[in-house]
């Protein structure tokens, strides 16, 4: 089964290719010969996120590693930019505790659509853990960070946003398996129409949960500090989460899996903030020697 997802996923990868643009690579920002930038990851990086990752860095004159933070110690002042990758499902308790009526009764019936599996409970666990405290870190931010499928729904539960437990139950949209979707740019002034320029784009999904559309919209002032800025599937599933405050990127697709222009605009703003966020860590540690 997963040989043939593979083969699905290239024919969707080639396809995307195909109609994309190729992205303008030159980045403002640049790193000393010696100095290498670090990409932590809150889980397995996968194969295709450290490949586009390492692509991209060759393109930007970068040298890059990345980690597994749940398998290295790693504070969050080493790192230069953090990528929460696609995976398992978010449990609903983490979500559904504090929700109004109808919302969570509604999850309460449903909860029998959440995918139990291993890896869920243990990143579930670490990458709350995580956020909380890079949102609390006064060093953090600056630092970026992109959120891939349950990444961004993982920045949605955090917060306080509740998710669609299933799609094709609550929205009646088949879920996205190794699907090609066209993602719709809805806000000229958002980060993601900066990145791809165009109003509309192809990109690879894999995923059968997404950000409660309908919540946030009725709750919507609670977070001034939130954009929502593309869409699909005639606007009902949200494809990009940006603050307004940080330089963090949830998207809903997978630019890892996206050939052309997706891909390389996507993990050329990972690395580019990665550089100036590098950059801005030494020039404060210099003033603060400055100052001694």
């Amino acid at each position: 089964m997963k040989l043939l997802q593979l083969f699905l996923a290239f024919g969707l990868f080639f396809c995307v290719y195909s109609v994309s643009v190729i992205a303008d690579t030159d980045s403002t920002c640049t790193l000393k010969p010696q100095e290498t930038l670090t990409i932590g990851c809150t889980y397995e990086c996968g194969f295709f996120n450290e490949w586009a990752i390492s692509s991209q860095a060759k393109e930007l004159n970068y040298k890059v590693k990345t980690i597994d933070l749940t398998q290295n110690k790693t504070l969050l002042t080493q790192l230069d930019g953090v990528i929460i990758p696609g995976g398992a499902d978010i449990h609903p308790n983490w979500y559904n505790t504090h929700l109004e009526d109808p919302y969570r009764s509604q999850l309460k019936n449903l909860a029998s659509f959440y995918k139990k599996t291993p890896e869920g409970p243990r990143r579930d666990q670490f990458e709350f853990d995580f956020l909380k405290q890079y949102f609390q870190h006064p060093q953090s931010t600056t630092l970026p960070l992109l959120g891939i499928c349950r990444g961004m729904q993982a920045l949605t539960v955090s917060q306080g946003i509740p998710l669609y437990i299933d799609i094709k139950k609550q929205l009646g949209i088949p879920n996205r398996m190794y699907t090609l979707d066209k993602v719709s740019i809805t806000d000229d002034s958002s980060l993601i129409k900066q990145l791809f320029s165009q109003e509309k784009f192809w990109a690879v999904e894999l995923h059968h949960q997404a950000l409660n559309l309908d919540y946030f919209n009725q709750y919507k002032n609670r977070w001034p500090h939130l954009k929502l800025s593309a869409f699909s599937n005639d606007h009902k599933i949200v494809e990009a989460l940006e603050f307004k405050n940080r330089p963090i990127l949830g998207v809903q697709f997978h630019p890892e899996y996206t050939f052309g222009h997706t891909r390389t605009q996507t993990f050329s703003w990972l690395l580019t903030k990665a550089c100036e966020h590098k950059n801005q860590k030494q020039k404060t540690i210099l003033l603060s020697k400055g100052d001694q």
